[in-house]
């Protein structure tokens, strides 16, 4: 009887002491859950500024196996006559992006840009805003607020495949005749279900 008595005279003092180990244990954790690690600490250095054409590439991201998207975004200074080639193309095949800047025409309220794009042979579309006056060829104003009213765009999707185009105006240099284009590309594939 005397043991019974002693062990529930030390009860309190048993549940106490297991309350403060266990708390302690989950401050440890947390502590070190929260430590950064070593790699973490490792600074990195900006990369110098680069002249030219600015690149604004994203590379592949892969979600899944089974999954890809390839984001391309370049900001691109055009002198009339001159083209571009966003994706690489064969020698001798055609051009799968090409845009071609023909001419730059000011007008009373803006100057604009006649482009032509050669995406592979597939029709591109436009909005409202621009003029489409030829196959693939544009009169492109100025980007504003309301974008998709004065684009040129491409968008595509077939199942489990995904692509989607679009090239605005930045802005036009008429000291030194040149274009500024802003073109986006992003191709994605995913599972067929």
């Amino acid at each position: 009887m005397d043991t019974t008595y002693t062990l529930l005279a030390d009860l309190p003092r048993l549940v106490a002491l297991a309350i403060s180990v266990t708390a302690a244990l989950v401050a440890l954790g947390a502590y070190l859950r929260r430590r950064p690690s070593e790699f973490a600490a490792v600074q990195r250095r900006p990369a110098p500024p680069v002249e030219g054409i600015i690149y604004r590439d994203a590379p592949t991201v892969r979600v899944v196996d089974s999954q890809r998207v390839d984001r391309l975004r370049k900001v691109v200074r055009l002198a009339p006559g001159k083209h571009v080639d966003i994706l690489e193309s064969r020698i001798g095949m055609t051009p799968r992006f090409r845009i071609t800047l023909k001419r730059i025409v000011r007008m009373e309220e803006a100057t604009v840009a006649h482009i032509a794009v050669d995406f592979g042979g597939t029709t591109v579309s436009c909005g409202p805003l621009v003029e489409e006056i030829a196959f693939n060829e544009f009169v492109l104003p100025r980007a504003s607020r309301d974008e998709p009213r004065n684009c040129v765009f491409h968008y595509q999707e077939s199942g489990d495949a995904l692509d989607f185009m679009r090239i605005k105006l930045r802005g036009v240099d008429t000291d030194a005749d040149i274009a500024e284009l802003d073109v986006l590309q992003v191709s994605g594939h995913w599972p067929a279900s």
